[in-house]
Order: structure tokens, then sequence, then C-alpha cells
């Protein structure tokens, strides 16, 4: 499971050339570090750009809504699909048919040690460059405009042997090289089917030199922390 993440730079502008991506200034003005992104938030993501464009970064919320039914008056909210199942679910299979991107992160959290004392470690690059987790999207209409804005869920795959001591999943990684790939439809004469295994079978754990796992602060479990003591980590009794 992925549950929260961070993307900590005050720089939007640098994160959309780093993407390779165009972007509205207005999303830039109103951009802020985010420390411990949660699900319901408001988050940047790529998208394909129209025929012949580049990359779009805009906003999404994270969790995809299932369909309201009678006996679910509130439907459920999922922040999560399996890369294993991706492709056979009817939510995420239609997800994945309509709308994939790209989720923008530099880090992203899992938990360990006793219930009652649960600490967070953060998963980064070395270098502190953001990358892209692989997600699908549904668009939905929110407020009282009813403004359209695709509600993503964050695919996790197998874990990657830093990741493993700590959590049996992690977020799928798109490697820089499989971007394009991810976020356009198909050629007109593809198959489907062979379309879709290409495109799971890129949603591998990362390579284990690719993160390193940092100890932050237990300011992470509660989502209303939001601020750079977060990736704190506590300091030992002893």
């Amino acid at each position: 499971m992925c549950g929260r993440f961070t993307l900590t730079t005050n720089d939007y502008e640098h994160v959309a050339q780093a993407l390779d991506a165009d972007y509205e200034p207005a999303d830039a003005a109103a951009w802020r570090p985010r420390f411990n992104v949660a699900p319901t938030d408001r988050h940047p993501i790529v998208i394909a750009g129209a025929a012949g464009s580049r990359r779009r970064l805009t906003w999404g919320q994270w969790g995809l809504v299932a369909p309201r039914d009678a006996a679910s008056p509130r439907p459920p909210i999922h922040i999560n699909a399996r890369a294993e199942t991706l492709a056979s679910k009817g939510l995420f299979r239609g997800a994945l048919l309509r709308l994939r991107c790209g989720v923008v992160a530099d880090g992203f959290y899992e938990w360990t040690g006793p219930k009652r004392a649960r600490t967070p470690i953060r998963f980064h690059r070395g270098d502190g460059r953001p990358f892209l987790l692989a997600g699908v999207a549904t668009l939905r209409a929110v407020g009282e405009g009813g403004v359209v804005v695709p509600h993503f869920a964050i695919i996790t795959t197998a874990p990657n042997a830093v990741v493993a001591p700590v959590h049996d999943r992690m977020p799928a990684i798109l490697d820089a090289q499989d971007v394009d790939a991810w976020l356009h439809a198909p050629p007109a004469d593809a198959s489907t089917e062979a379309w879709l295994d290409a495109l799971t079978a890129a949603l591998a754990p990362a390579p284990d030199d690719a993160l390193v796992a940092t100890p932050a602060s237990a300011r992470v479990n509660d989502v209303h922390n939001d601020d750079a003591a977060c990736l704190l980590a506590q300091p030992s009794l002893f």
C-alpha cells in the first residue's frame, strides 16, 4: 500500500522542466511544498498532452471513486491499485484503458515497528529529484461549478530490496523511457490485450539502487501535519 508521499520542492516550474511537461502559471503560483500528501488531497499529476504537444502537468485528486450503488450510498474511494490485477478488474481496467497518469513525487512513506509505536520510513532518490508514480484516473466533476478533475489511484507492485524489509508492496515508479508509452493511447491498429500486457510489464519494482530509506518523524502519522518537520527522524532516547 502507498498511503502517504511527498513533493518537497518549492519550485513548481523546476518540476515541470524535470518532467518535460507544460504547466499553467496559475498552478505554479498556487503551489506549496508537500511533506505529507494524504488520500483525497489535490496534487499535481502528469497526463498526455493533445496530439503533437508535450505532456501536461495538472491537478488531480487522490482517490479513484467507485460507481455509486444502492448498497453503498457513499461510494468507496480506492487510493491504490495492484499492478498484477490492474487489467482484469472492472473499475481499474476501465481507468487503465481511458486515462493513465504519472503522480509527481520525490518520496513515499511506509511504516515499521510495533503497532502502538509505528515509525515512518521515507523512500526517496539519493539526489532528491522528483519521479513519477504510475497511476490510473477517472474524470469526475467536483464542487458547485462541476469542474471536472482527474481522480487517481497509485499503482503498487512488489517491493525491491530496499523497501521489502519494511513493506510487502511499493508504488510502481515509471522509468523515464516508459513515461510516454504509459501516458499515450495505443496505436490505432494495436491489439488491446497486447498493448495492456506491454503497459503492465513496465510496472516492475524499482531497481534496488534507485531509492534510499530515511527514518522520518512520527508527525507523518497525523494527516494534519504537513511541514518540513515531517522529514526529521525522532531523536533516540539512548
